[in-house]
């Protein structure tokens, strides 16, 4: 665990591909400590550099305009869940019970958030704001109102993905989906949607992580009802990366689709730019508004020009740190009860619209007893009843070997 006291020393090195650590740097005198649960090891890896540079770029910005409260400094207390729930409870006991943090930011695995969630955060009243679970069972959660998400649910995901894969001129498709919360709902929502379309699912795979080949499990699904794509719903280290090289370098699929957990410019060049030439996918989109989108595009390139902006799940772990620290101060303490409170009241109508980057007029109208609502780089937020934000849904191909954003949908 990593705790980083965000003078701009620090937050270069949180922001860039080798953020961990450069040197941990003590918490100033009066520094109010927030949580954050990130998936620095394991299968999730790769995703974290750019996401940590979201929530560090909104931190740092509140800090500079003033900090919350009566002008106290955030500090940000990391820690690695390692991609494994049982790991996530260990160290979300710790955040909660050793740093006293009131609200934690993450996870970012749906099975590691419902596994904190009920293990840990809801027994001590802590909310939490995951980035980038998406699980629909999320949602279901008796959680007296402390899990919350600023990325859309796969239910959203599922639906658009299926109506675009029929639309695309694929009939019959196989799905292959880990073995987890987020495969398991997801791979139910596409196949929904899929046949609702008129499509046909010829089988169904559910794979266990990081197995040396799944050659079997592919021969198995390419053999059943002449499949003319593979649906694949997984994480590029967990095994994603290698059905793709077993499927093509066996000649059992062509054609692919995929999810937001492979949208990974690291799986182009690990397969090939030819091999997936065509492929296409979804991941929770953005539905900001061209100024707001602006705004913190331009922020985030000017403190981490080596990473992407647009990246998966990055605009919405700014977000996540945004709405948190609104309701810090909106609440007027560093309570998790008062902060779980306020976290609607921010974050959708009636206040007035406050963006990335507007914490100095936030602050002024919360002061003035006012109220506001941020909406974000990702989009409006409205949390609904059961924590879940609004939100658009992102289609994008391989092209060139790029991932190309085509469009932003909703349902």
């Amino acid at each position: 665990m990593t705790r980083f006291a965000l003078t701009r020393r620090t937050m270069l090195a949180a922001t860039t591909a080798a953020a961990l650590p450069l040197g941990a740097s003590r918490a100033q005198a009066g520094a109010l400590r927030i949580g954050a649960i990130l998936s620095a090891s394991g299968g999730l890896a790769s995703f974290v550099p750019p996401i940590r540079a979201g929530i560090m770029l909104a931190l740092n910005e509140i800090n500079a305009a003033g900090g919350v409260l009566d002008g106290r400094r955030l500090e940000l207390v990391e820690a690695d869940d390692q991609t494994n729930p049982q790991v996530g409870v260990q160290v979300a006991t710790r955040l909660v019970q050793a740093d006293a943090v009131p609200v934690i930011i993450g996870p970012m695995a749906s099975g590691i958030t419902i596994a904190v969630a009920n293990a840990v955060t809801i027994p001590a009243g802590v909310p939490i704001i995951s980035p980038s679970a998406t699980a629909p069972a999320i949602s279901a959660l008796a959680d007296n109102d402390t899990v919350f998400r600023t990325a859309v649910p796969d239910g959203l995901q599922g639906a658009v993905l299926g109506r675009i894969t029929r639309a695309r001129g694929i009939e019959r498709a196989a799905v292959m989906a880990i073995n987890n919360d987020y495969g398991r709902g997801l791979a139910d929502a596409f196949s929904a949607s899929f046949q609702a379309a008129g499509g046909t699912v010829t089988a169904s795979q559910n794979f266990e992580e990081n197995r040396p080949s799944y050659r079997a499990e592919l021969q198995t699904l390419a053999g059943r009802g002449n499949p003319q794509a593979l649906v694949l719903i997984a994480y590029p280290a967990s095994g994603g990366t290698t059905i793709l090289r077993n499927a093509v370098e066996n000649g059992f699929f062509s054609r692919f689709v995929l999810t937001d957990g492979m949208r990974d410019q690291a799986v182009v060049q690990a397969v090939g730019a030819q091999a997936l030439r065509g492929t296409f996918g979804t991941a929770p989109g953005t539905a900001a508004a061209p100024e707001q989108r602006r705004r913190y595009e331009e922020a985030f390139r000017r403190a981490n020009p080596t990473l992407d902006p647009a990246g998966a799940f990055v605009a919405q772990s700014y977000d996540a740190a945004y709405v948190a620290a609104l309701a810090i101060q909106k609440a007027g303490q560093a309570e998790k009860a008062a902060i779980r409170a306020a976290l609607r009241g921010v974050s959708a109508p009636p206040g007035e619209v406050v963006g990335p980057g507007d914490w100095a007029k936030a602050r002024q109208i919360l002061a003035g007893g006012g109220e506001v609502n941020y909406e974000g780089a990702s989009g409006p937020i409205d949390f609904n009843a059961t924590g879940d934000a609004r939100g658009r849904i992102e289609v994008w191909d391989i092209a060139d070997g790029r991932i190309n954003t085509v469009e932003n949908l909703s349902e």
